[in-house]
């Protein structure tokens, strides 16, 4: 009985932590500038428009690629233009934007068979989102979103789910003054 309630507690905490299930929710985390809304942005451009965004941090060939970037610029442009901004150029733009992706490898001890070394690696991505007032030079909002990524997932599926989450609490933009 004991044993049965340990592994019962054991599996909730798994499921709770969403490192049970591949597909779970993505743990977001938002911070905004309270100066934000009220300068009234309605235009965004990213901070460059040469694909060199991913590439900073450590080498993770199936992670760190042009191909997952411009994923997560078209994800986050589509984002935003539902929400009513308007993609221009990095001079005219009322917010740059950048972004960064952090990774992290850990073995899977359980079931592991120790004498023939770790067992299986398991990865927890971050993406981080900001936004750079571009007249005042400083960052008025950033976003991130965290979880262990499943291996048979595909890119663009776990890239909008995040940039989706992340956005969703981005102020649409001001109205139009026409």
């Amino acid at each position: 009985m004991r044993k049965r309630l340990f592994h019962g507690v054991l599996q909730a905490a798994v499921l709770a932590s969403g490192l049970g299930a591949a597909g779970c929710m993505p743990k977001v985390n938002v911070h905004e500038a309270p100066e934000f809304e009220a300068r009234a942005p309605t235009s965004f451009a990213w901070v460059t428009d040469e694909l060199i965004l991913i590439q900073f941090g450590a080498p993770q060939p199936a992670i760190r690629n042009e191909a997952n970037e411009i994923l997560i610029r078209e994800a986050v442009d589509r984002e935003l233009a539902a929400k009513g901004y308007e993609r221009t150029t990095a001079a005219e733009a009322d917010l740059l934007l950048a972004f960064s992706v952090g990774v992290r490898v850990r073995y899977r001890m359980e079931g592991a068979d120790l004498a023939n070394g770790p067992g299986e690696t398991q990865t927890k991505g971050t993406l981080n989102i900001y936004a750079l007032d571009r007249q005042a030079h400083k960052e008025v909002w950033h976003g991130n979103a965290t979880r262990w990524l499943g291996k048979s997932e595909e890119p663009k599926d776990v890239v909008d789910r995040a940039v989706g989450r992340i956005l969703e609490t981005f102020p649409a933009a001001a109205p139009s003054s026409d």
